[in-house]
């Protein structure tokens, strides 16, 4: 709980940072430069792929090495899993130094502008690619309030530096700065801690790497890198899609509609992001009932916490954008409605994917989310054309109707963790409540725009408050009831205590 509480809080500090930021960088940069920028970077989520998905394995294997030890000393055990990882990280860091020279040799002449300043973040991302394991090992061994805290810190560091570069005037030498030092300051923080807090974890020197036991890593991590292939396809190309058809300049209204949502779509997104380890510990050894319940409250909960994200947004986000950075940019209504409808439906799908990646069945959603990628980058680009910015989201809703979702819940069912009819009977009552408010959530957004903080502040609690009453009853029964009738018992009965206290003293 500590964990994504300073979690949630780190979330809090970056949004407010960036929306801060954001304005700012715009009227020093200019939208031409802003979005240049936004496209550039977006890029390095494909050089991430030549990790060939061994980091990305790692918390999930550290976690499950834990919960086999159950108590005994997973020492030796642990310490092998890192040192060899680690040697097989740095095997591949000289293809990502070949991978990043031809990148940048490559820029096309339109982003002329960005080459220089994008060297700086190459070279700091080769620089800390093999360094990215420290912080893989210590959300393995769960240390997710440490690990908040950390990038806290480094957020702070990292934009103060931004700013104060953009006051002297240099542009996006500034970003570049600013996001290589984000990277860098990191790295030391979390090798100290994993020293002080979990010697064991460390090798004291490389271990052998025999070639069986590299093949099934790199096996396992193909799949995973497939995987992380198809999130790159969906996470990211929207915004090349649209620079490269529309222009950089066009990229900006995109972003801009869609911040309030990337931003609030990550606290649910966090919530499965941590229950990972969890998971893994849980498939060591605990019985199919025990998982069964944990992954529908799960489920129940990322569905609740996206539904608050539509509602607020549906409600607030005309005017946000308008407070925010002015109404120019602010892409439509109808735009609005489409990149939530993406949100809740990758949400939905997220859920399975988090617990088959957690069951070990890396494989099936590697071909999956490929197959939905291609899906996705094929009909955004033609719907693009066609309809504008549009288009992006609409790729995204197609590519995870008719491959993602049908194929990730049939996958979970046919596991035995969770059958079909249980997943669908679980979400109903929610679903229908959600569509209700969502409905009446958009109505009032038609005839209701509130354009100061003070006005914006209060139609997001007035819509919250609302959410949270309606929805009370889905979140009291099982299964998240289980977890949560505990928890809010004792400070039910604390609240009525005092009542009564003060009742008596009068």
């Amino acid at each position: 709980m500590g964990g994504a509480g300073f979690g949630y809080a780190n979330q809090v500090l970056m949004t407010l940072t960036g929306l801060w930021l954001t304005p700012f960088l715009l009227a020093r940069t200019g939208q031409h430069d802003y979005g240049l920028w936004l496209v550039g970077t977006q890029v390095l989520a494909y050089l991430m792929l030549m990790d060939f998905g061994i980091v990305a394995l790692l918390p999930r294997e550290t976690a499950f090495a834990t919960g086999r030890a159950r108590g005994e000393d997973a020492r030796g055990e642990l310490s092998l899993l890192v040192g060899q990882t680690w040697r097989l990280v740095l095997w591949q860091t000289p293809l990502v130094a070949v991978a990043a020279v031809a990148f940048w040799a490559l820029i096309p002449a339109e982003w002329q502008p960005l080459r220089e300043p994008l060297l700086v973040v190459l070279l700091s991302f080769v620089l800390t690619f093999p360094l990215r394991i420290f912080q893989a090992v210590l959300q393995g061994l769960q240390d997710l309030e440490f690990l908040a805290k950390s990038q806290a810190c480094v957020w702070i560091l990292s934009m103060a530096l931004t700013v104060a570069l953009v006051f002297m005037g240099l542009g996006l030498y500034a970003l570049a700065a600013g996001w290589a030092a984000g990277q860098l300051l990191g790295v030391p923080l979390m090798f100290l801690r994993l020293r002080r807090r979990f010697p064991e974890a460390l090798p004291q020197s490389l271990p052998r790497l025999p070639r069986a036991e590299a093949r099934r890593k790199l096996t396992n991590g193909f799949w995973v890198s497939i995987n992380q292939v198809a999130v790159v396809l969906l996470a990211g190309t929207d915004v090349l899609i649209i620079g490269k058809l529309l222009g950089p300049a066009a990229v900006v209204p995109y972003a801009c509609t869609g911040k309030l949502i990337s931003v609030l779509a990550n606290q649910p997104q966090m919530l499965m992001q941590l229950a990972i380890p969890a998971l893994s510990e849980l498939r060591a050894g605990a019985e199919r009932e025990h998982l069964a319940r944990v992954c529908l409250a799960l489920s129940q909960a990322m569905l609740l916490l996206s539904g608050a994200v539509a509602c607020v947004v549906l409600v607030v986000n005309r005017g946000f954008v308008g407070w925010w950075v002015g109404a120019g940019q602010f892409g439509g209504f109808g735009l609005t409605i489409l990149i939530l409808l993406v949100m809740l439906l990758r949400h939905w799908n997220l859920t399975a994917g988090i617990m088959l990646f957690a069951f070990g069945r890396e494989r099936r959603l590697a071909i999956t989310g490929l197959l939905d990628g291609l899906v996705t980058v094929v009909s955004a680009v033609a719907l693009t054309r066609w309809f504008g910015l549009a288009g992006a989201p609409l790729g995204s809703i197609i590519g995870v109707c008719v491959v993602s979702l049908p194929s990730n819940m049939t996958a979970l069912a046919g596991a035995g963790v969770v059958s079909m009819s249980s997943w669908l009977k679980s979400l109903a009552p929610l679903l229908w409540r959600l569509l209700l408010l969502a409905v009446a959530s958009g109505a009032l957004a038609r005839q209701f725009v509130p354009d100061t903080f003070h006005a914006l502040a209060a139609a997001s609690i007035l819509t919250s408050v609302v959410y949270a009453i309606f929805l009370f009853p889905v979140v009291w029964r099982d299964p998240l009831g289980v977890y949560v009738r505990p928890r809010v018992a004792p400070l039910w009965l604390r609240f009525t205590r005092a009542l009564q206290r003060q009742g008596g003293a009068a």
